[in-house]
Order: structure tokens, then C-alpha cells, then sequence
């Protein structure tokens, strides 16, 4: 069969959800076919990206992947489109451990899925030398021994040469989509990582103009202590806080003073999205202003902890979001070695709530404890500056334990935990890794140092804004003290609160049900001094037929105890956007007919704007994938899936048409229309305190996820609609409508 001449933009459309019979009518790829191969290009794509080789000698069934592995095509495409991005990153490659690498020469061999399948199958890459990285997928091999790469080379048949059908190929590609783009298309889809840009090309005057009266008593607020702003998702945190940065700057300027301002995010994403709001605002000139992930300045203060070359080692993890999602995998591997070796050499010694977590088989609640060891290693032991060896466990053994941190009652209890980050360690150093949160840990040391407190005087800044706070570590936050230039008084920090948003929950989803550390301080001990409170109370994201809607399912929550800091006042909260239809719930007689209903739903609806499909209840999801994939084989929409949170990233900045998931994994999306459906019988009998509370907030994070829209979808197979639905149709908040009688 002809080889395929694809790229990573190409590919990560078919890997997020697309069907190969749906690339015709695409609006984002363009296929062509030749005599001696075929390409495959992306809207995105010029002539000089990376090209990505797929020889498919074994492809009679798939576009792109082995016909053996043809019912794991989208994580056989996924891991594919990772590896690609890897290899065109600088440096040199580094893949998880848990793909099982061998390299040789330019050739790397690596498991073809995440998951286990009956043939262990592994990719036969080939990375070409050079600035673009070219990759070559050669085949997939069964064998798990690293000579099968050099048996392979010695075999090697040779490689296509495309230079001129690739020019080719790419100018009929940007003709091909600017025909497109000069005809009115049915439907144009954008989805940011975190949120729908607040920013609507107004100047910073217009917009003062137009915020609520909290946000601008918050904009116009002192300086003369910390304010912490608190407010739930859509409510225009981030725009103020980006306001009030700007609006110091301006005040220090018009009194002749020199002030330096940093704005710190978690992540290189939500960075980048301040920065703009303050370019739009005609506010661009602002150079006391500096808008980073703390990562990235800890690499600016303190370049040797991230940018000494002679030490070799490489940092997982662009920022604190992605490190921290790294960091988790690693810790998952490791854990799991363990418990498959020598846990039975520690678990007679250890309390019995440790011994029952680490004896769980289940996913969540063994993830939930990865979540507890990262916090442990990374704000406990990596922030004294304990690194295994000789006597350092006692070290450890002496620290004390604060509330926040892992409830480890015995010395036994720390040995195994110790043992864990020992091994922890020991991994990355073999691979010549470190971690974000050593990096921040080793700025912390700096910082402490007398060097570091004459040198804040200039290199420190006046004003520290925090966006996205409750993400941050007790690590990180220790971090942020030390970044003002008085040491004489508190520092003065600007903190932008979702009290609604758990941290871990934002990595691990449900799971964080089972974590037992917190990633939170209390207000009297995270050394802001007196810090005054700012909640905002006006959402811009939803309209007020929705916000009623979720204030109804809200007021459901009895057992849902965040603490004091997470509260929410729901009775104060309104929605500034215009009145909108009021929410739908459609019952239908069966799980076939409610599937019926979605798929003339979304006929209805597909160009009228961003549109997802929120699954409950993940139990349910199989069948809701079918769902998704007779959507996407019918050609008429263009169907993405996101099935993990790592998929949300692969959605990227822009996508088109329907997406589909479990409702926990699109938390941070926002739509247009969304249709919420796989809702469990709340009111089964069998159905736990704990479980009935989780599917009631997972079935609030599902209507939050729309701006003016919703559809709710339940059958009588699967107990009909909730007592919570049916007071609020009682309620007039709801309309209802029969659905399917089959």
C-alpha cells in the first residue's frame, strides 16, 4: 500500500475524534492522492513542517494505523502525535517510562497504545537528523527485545523521496482552503484551553465602562494590603485582575513612581491569554509589567536550576500545569512497580487506612494517592531540600506535620512513603530528569539566601498578581512570598479564587473524592498578613435562565463541603448576558430512543455554534462512544472525542464542530449549546450518599459548560429524570418534552 505523507496537525485531527470517511468534507484537512503515495495536510500546515511518514503496508482497514490495531485506532493515533511533537521539541528525546523505549542509531521502538494489547504491539520510528525532524513509521512489531532495531536496520527498505510531490502537495492544499474559506461555512468552532476570551477589542477606558460595580470596587481597591477575588467560573477574575494590574501601572506613572509588577499564572496558556487582553486594551507599552508562569521566572531570576547545560538533566513540563500532570505519571509508574514488588516487604508495618489505600485496585483511588505522594514530594520533602542518601529519611522523619499535608500516624507510615520518592528519584536520574516542582524548589533555597534578598531589591517587583490561585502548591506559594522587593512588610498579593475549583480535581478529575492532602492554606497561615476579601457576584458567562438552573442544582449539595474559603453565596450571583431560552429535558422511553433524540439534536443544532455532548455518568460512556462514532462515519459533522484530559489539550485552540466526553473531563471548555445526557438513576436505592453527590456535581459542572443552551436527555432504562430535574420543570425553570416512545 502507498505510504502516507502526513504531519502533527493533520494527524492530531484524526487522533481528537475525526473519522478518516469525514476528511472529505473537512474544513481542516485536505487529502490527496498521487500515483506513488498520499498526503494528508492541515489547514495549519506550510511547507516547512514537520513531515510525518506512515508505511503502510498492513493498512487495508485505517487510514493510518495497523489493521491489528484498528480498534484502538485513536489511542494508537494519539501516542503517535505525541511522539511526533516530542521529537521536534529541543533537546534530546525523552519519552515516558512507561512506553518502554529502546533506541538505536536514529530508530526508536516504543509501545504503539497506553493500554495493553494482545500483541504488546510496538512502533519502529525513525527520526530524521535536523532542525525539522522528520518521522518515519516504519512498522509495528510484536517483539519486545531491543536487537529487533538492528535487525530492522540491516533490512531497512529505503525511504520515499517526496521533496517535489511535498511542494506540490501543499500549494493545492492552501488553494484547496482558501476556496474554503471564501464560502460561508456552516459552522466555525473555537474553543481556548481554559475559557472564552473576556476581551472584545475594547479599550481599557470602555471596558472600566462596562464591568460590574465588584469588579471595579476590586479595580480601584487599594494597594496597601493582599485581596484575595473570589468568584465563581465566568465571572471575570481574570479581567479584573488584568485591569487592576494595568491600572496601578498607569497611577505609579502619573505620580513618578517606578514600580514593577508581575502577574504569575500556572500555566503558559492562561499567560499568553493575559497578555493579550492587555495588547487589546491598547494597554501593550506597560513594560513594568511581566505576565509568566512561575517556572518561567524562576528560570529568568535564577537561570542555573533550569539552563545549566553541563548538568545534562531536562525538566519535565513546560510550566506548573503540565509538570504537575507529568509528575503524576511518573509517580503512577513507580507506585505501581512497587506495589507489584516489594509492598509486601512493608504493608504488615504501616496503619491500616495506608495499608487499604495502597491494596485499592481502583483507578480513582489509586490515583487519588498519586495525588497525595506528588504534594508530599514535591511541598514536603523536595521543599526542605531532602534528596535520598545516607540519613536523609531521618531528616524527613523529623519534619512536622502540618493539616494540609498527608496524614502519614507512624514511622513506618513515612519509611514507605520515603521509599517511594527514593525510587521516585532514582527513575528520573536515570533518565537524566528533574521535575518543575525541584526547579521551584531550588529557586526557594536561592531565594533565601542573603544573595537574593539585596538583589529583590531591584529584581523584585512592588505588586504580585496570582490568577488561577487555588492551583497553586504550598510550594509555589511559599515561591511567591519571597518575589517583592520589602522585606519589611507583607507582601502585597492580588489573588484571583474559583472557589468552586478543587486542585486536584483539575488534574485527576473524580478522584480528588480521595485525596487526603490539600493543596490549600488557610487564610491566617499563608503569610499574606491582613488580606481583604472580594467576591464578585455577576457571571458574564451563562444566561439567566442557566444560572437559575445550576443555583437549582446547586442548592442540592448538602454534603459538599468545600471549607470556609470555597463558599460561594449563590443567592447574590446574577448573569449579565440577555435573557435566553429556558433549558429543555427530553425523556424518552429507552437508552436507543434517547440516542435517537441527541442525533436529531444535534442535526438541529450543529451550525448554530459550539456544540458538546456531556456524558454523567462515565459508566455509560461505551455506548455514548458508539454514539460519536456513527456521528462521525455519517460525514455531516465533524466529531471530536475527548476521553482523558490529556485529549483536551490535543483540541487545541481551535476546533469545529461536536464534542463529545464525559462531563468531568470538559471542565474549563465552553459552548454554545451543550446536551447533557448518561444520567444515572439518582434515585436507585443502591445508589450511595457519596455517589449521588458525585453525579449531582458532575451533573452541575455539565450545565456550567454552556453559554446559551441546554439540552437534558434521560430514558426511562436508566430510572427517568431525577427528582433534581423534575422540581426545577415543577419550578418553571425547565421546560419538559417528550422524546422518543421506542
Amino acid at each position: 500500500m502507498k505510504p502516507l505523507i502526513t504531519t502533527v496537525a493533520a494527524l492530531g485531527e484524526l487522533a481528537a475524534g475525526l473519522s478518516p470517511d469525514a476528511v472529505e468534507s473537512s474544513e481542516v484537512l485536505f487529502s490527496l492522492d498521487t500515483p506513488e503515495m498520499e498526503f494528508l495536510i492541515s489547514t495549519e500546515d506550510g511547507e516547512g513542517a514537520q513531515r510525518i511518514v506512515i508505511m503502510r503496508d498492513k493498512n487495508s482497514v485505517e487510514l493510518c494505523v495497523p489493521d491489528h490495531l484498528a480498534a484502538l485506532r485513536r489511542d494508537v493515533l494519539s501516542r503517535m502525535t505525541s511522539f511526533s511533537e516530542r521529537a521536534k521539541s529541543a533537546g534530546p528525546l525523552s519519552l515516558p517510562r512507561q512506553w518502554h523505549q529502546y533506541k538505536y542509531n536514529n530508530y526508536v521502538a516504543f509501545r504503539a497504545v497506553p493500554k495493553s494489547d494482545p500483541q504488546f504491539s510496538r512502533w519502529i520510528a525513525e527520526v530524521s537528523p535536523g532542525d525539522r525532524a522528520d518521522i518515519i513509521f516504519w512498522e509495528t512489531t510484536t517483539s519486545d527485545k531491543k536487537s529487533t532495531l538492528e535487525d530492522f536496520d540491516a533490512r531497512r527498505p529505503a525511504a520515499p523521496e517526496f521533496e517535489g510531490e511535498w511542494a506540490r502537495a501543499i500549494a493545492a492544499a492552501q488553494e484547496h482552503f482558501a476556496q474554503v474559506r471564501s464560502q460561508p461555512a456552516d459552522v466555525e468552532m473555537r474553543l481556548p484551553a481554559l475559557e472564552l476570551s473576556t476581551t472584545k477589542g475594547w479599550t481599557y477606558e470602555q471596558w472600566l465602562e462596562e464591568v460590574t460595580k465588584e469588579q471595579r470596587n476590586f479595580i480601584q481597591a487599594g494597594t496597601e494590603k493582599s485581596i484575595r477575588l473570589r468568584g465563581p467560573a465566568g465571572s471575570g477574575k481574570t479581567l479584573a485582575l488584568t485591569m487592576k494590574a494595568g491600572r496601578e501601572v498607569l497611577k505609579a506613572r502619573d505620580a513618578g513612581r517606578d514600580v514593577r509588577v508581575l502577574v504569575a499564572t500556572h500555566s503558559w496558556a492562561l499567560a499568553a491569554q493575559i497578555s493579550d487582553s492587555l495588547d487589546s486594551m491598547g494597554l501593550s507599552h506597560l513594560h513594568e509589567i511581566d505576565v509568566f508562569p512561575l517556572l518561567e521566572i524562576a528560570k529568568l531570576i535564577s537561570p542555573q536550576y533550569v539552563q545549566d547545560v553541563s548538568s545534562g538533566f531536562n525538566v519535565i513540563g513546560d510550566d506548573s500545569l503540565s509538570g504537575k500532570q507529568a509528575q503524576l505519571d511518573e509517580i503512577q509508574e513507580v507506585l505501581d512497580d512497587f506495589l507489584a514488588g516489594d509492598w509486601i516487604t512493608y504493608k504488615g508495618g504501616v496503619t491500616e487506612g495506608l495499608r487499604l489505600r495502597f491494596d485499592s485496585t481502583r483507578d480513582d483511588e489509586r490515583r487519588a494517592l498519586a495525588w497525595d505522594l506528588l504534594i508530599e514530594f514535591g511541598s514536603v520533602i523536595g521543599a526542605a531540600a531532602i534528596f535520598p542518601g545516607a540519613g536523609s529519611d531521618l531528616r524527613y522523619f523529623q519534619l512536622p506535620r502540618a493539616t494540609w499535608m498527608l496524614p502519614l500516624e507512624t514511622r513506618e507510615d513515612q519509611r514507605v512513603v520515603f521509599e517511594l520518592y527514593t525510587r521516585y528519584w532514582e527513575s528520573l536520574d536515570q533518565r537524566a530528569l528533574t521535575t518543575t516542582d525541584q526547579v521551584l524548589a531550588d529557586f526557594l533555597i536561592h531565594l533565601s539566601t542573603n544573595t537574593w534578598n539585596r538583589a529583590r531589591r531591584a529584581q523584585g517587583y512592588d505588586l504580585v498578581f496570582v490568577d488561577e490561585f487555588h492551583l497553586f502548591s504550598p510550594l509555589e506559594r511559599q515561591v511567591l512570598h519571597y518575589l517583592t522587593r520589602d522585606t519589611a512588610t507583607y507582601p502585597r498579593v492580588f489573588m484571583a479564587v474559583d472557589p468552586r475549583q478543587s486542585p486536584s480535581e483539575a488534574f485527576i478529575g473524580l478522584a480528588a473524592d480521595g485525596t487526603l492532602s490539600s493543596s490549600g492554606v488557610s487564610a491566617a497561615d499563608d503569610g499574606y498578613g491582613d488580606v481583604a476579601n472580594f467576591e464578585l457576584t455577576t457571571v458574564h458567562r451563562f444566561t439567566p435562565q442557566i444560572l437559575e438552573l445550576i443555583k437549582h442544582v446547586h442548592h442540592e449539595f448538602p454534603t459538599l463541603d468545600l471549607g470556609q474559603n470555597w463558599d460561594i453565596d449563590f443567592s447574590r450571583v446574577e448573569s449579565a448576558q440577555a435573557n435566553g431560552s429556558l433549558p429543555h429535558l427530553i425523556s424518552a422511553a429507552s437508552r436507543s430512543g434517547e440516542e435517537d433524540d441527541i442525533a436529531r439534536v444535534v442535526q438541529s443544532m450543529y451550525s448554530s455554534g459550539r456544540l458538546a455532548l456531556a456524558v454523567v455518568d462515565v459508566r455509560q460512556w461505551q455506548r455514548f462512544s458508539r454514539l460519536a462514532s456513527r456521528l462521525g462515519q455519517s460525514g455531516k459533522f465533524h466529531v471530536s472525542i475527548v476521553s482523558g484530559r490529556s485529549d483536551i489539550e490535543g483540541l487545541g485552540y481551535r476546533r469545529r464542530g461536536l464534542v463529545i466526553g464525559p462531563a468531568e473531563f470538559l471542565a474549563g471548555l465552553q459552548f454554545d449549546s451543550v446536551l447533557v445526557a448518561g444520567i444515572p438513576d439518582l434515585n436507585a436505592s443502591s445508589l450511595g450518599a457519596n455517589e449521588r453527590t458525585k453525579y449531582l456535581s458532575l451533573l452541575y459542572l455539565a450545565l456550567s459548560r454552556a453559554q446559551a443552551t441546554v439540552r437534558v436527555f434521560v430514558n426511562e432504562d436508566d430510572g427517568g429524570a431525577p427528582e433534581v430535574l423534575l422540581r426545577a420543570v415543577s419550578n418553571q425553570l425547565m421546560e419538559s418534552e417528550k422524546g422518543s416512545l421506542v
